[in-house]
């Protein structure tokens, strides 16, 4: 009988993509029936991949834009954290967990994708009953070799770092009203969270959907923790371009790619005005990715603005790519083997920023919220000029290719299925 596993993805596009390529060599590999749920915008991606969607609530953008707190930090402005703000965080995910739980009720094994899952997962699973997994796309488990990706690049050496990781792991308080009412609604016994993150460190496995060409394993995880390569997104046999782009990409140099993804700042304008005045001082064509951030070429003949576009098409096409580091865009630019200039934010862009660069595929990174015209066209023409980067960014695609992630994964996947079940395993 064809097994049924459910992959839960909440987040935004970065976070689902990668999951319809697993979920493709699951059923290719193990001929499973594969259901993913995500939030209302990423359905068609869901569906046209030929899976199985089931809605999760709420939508990651629109609660950004409308939470101080939350678009704050996307800015990068400091803002103290406030009651009100640590409710608001809360109050976000107010029936997330229980939607999951109804969209993994027929499912054999579910797997839990991305922050949110990690976070809410264990749980969900005990109340269905089945065998689970965490699915992270940046480095999740507490290591001494650098410390958790969301607070930045600083390493406090072996035991600092583990301490980092500690007290990340200790900020799920904030959670926990959510967490015991969870529990409640679904029927499961109140526990505490250091008991439950301590059993979850010693047996739930996960599995990381990225490579240890760019992240090499540290010698302090478990067994259970599994870095697999990258899970290339489901592509269409014909991508559509937007009309007219592909006679922008024919009708000159390669251009430079700009795009800051499912970034929902607020002052998109005027990082557009810098892309652009950028992109003129360096010499250069641009393809801006309009995204979250509502990015603008405006009316240059030499800029074409974009929706989305299927990065696997349109990144070999062009001679380098300026972006935020978000883990599926990195993944993309990796795969494409062209330059990247790093223009990170917040939470894990920092840490990716500075891995490319250590790649040699990038130089220096420009921090988002301090860029100036005049540093990013600087960075643009290294990047562009300086035939080293795009040799090193050609050598990690090649050593990308011969690696298969998703057949990694589906083959722990498929030791799941006949694991046995229980609260400390779920």
């Amino acid at each position: 009988m064809s097994p049924r596993i459910t992959i839960l993805a909440f987040g935004t596009r970065g976070d689902v993509a990668p999951m319809t390529g697993l979920a493709a060599g699951l059923r290719d590999h193990l001929g499973a029936t594969v259901a993913i749920a995500a939030q209302q915008p990423y359905e068609a991606m869901v569906t046209d991949a030929g899976f199985d969607f089931r809605l999760l609530p709420r939508d990651t953008e629109a609660d950004t834009h409308s939470s101080e707190y939350g678009q704050a930090m996307v800015d990068g402005r400091k803002l103290k954290p406030s009651k009100e703000a640590i409710v608001g965080m809360r109050e976000d995910l107010v029936g997330v967990g229980e939607a999951m739980a109804k969209a993994a009720e027929d499912a054999d094994l579910v797997l839990f994708g991305g922050p949110v899952g990690t976070l809410l997962g264990s749980h969900v699973a005990e109340a269905v009953g089945r065998p689970s997994a965490a699915l992270v796309l940046q480095p999740s488990y507490v290591t001494g070799d650098f410390a958790p990706p969301a607070l930045g690049t600083r390493s406090y050496g072996r035991l600092g770092n583990r301490a980092a990781w500690r007290l990340a792991g200790a900020g799920e308080k904030l959670f926990a009203p959510l967490i015991d009412d969870l529990r409640g609604t679904l029927g499961l016994p109140p526990e505490s969270l250091r008991s439950r993150r301590r059993r979850l460190e010693r047996e739930w496995t996960q599995l990381c959907g990225f490579s240890t060409r760019v992240v090499p394993r540290p010698d302090d995880w478990p067994d259970h923790v599994h870095i697999t390569g990258y899970w290339w997104p489901v592509e269409r046999q014909a991508p559509e371009a937007p009309a007219g782009l592909v006679d922008f990409l024919a009708d000159g140099p390669p251009p430079v790619y700009i795009g800051l993804g499912s970034t929902a700042i607020s002052d998109g304008d005027r990082i557009s005005a810098i892309v652009r005045d950028a992109l003129r001082a360096s010499g250069r064509r641009g393809v801006i990715h309009r995204g979250w951030a509502h990015l603008d070429g405006g009316d240059d003949d030499t800029l074409f603005t974009i929706g989305d576009v299927e990065h696997s098409w349109l990144l070999p096409q062009t001679a380098a790519a300026v972006h935020h580091c978000g883990a599926g865009t990195t993944a993309a630019t990796l795969r494409a083997g062209i330059p990247t200039v790093a223009l990170p934010g917040i939470m894990d862009q920092p840490f990716w920023a500075q891995r490319l660069q250590s790649l040699g595929c990038a130089p220096a990174p420009v921090p988002r919220t301090s860029v100036t015209a005049p540093v990013l066209a600087e960075a643009i023409s290294a990047a562009t000029r300086d035939d080293q980067y795009r040799r090193s960014a050609l050598t990690v695609a090649d050593e990308l290719a011969s690696e298969d992630g998703t057949t990694a994964a589906c083959r722990i996947i498929e030791t799941l299925l006949s694991a046995p079940t229980s609260p400390t395993h779920a």
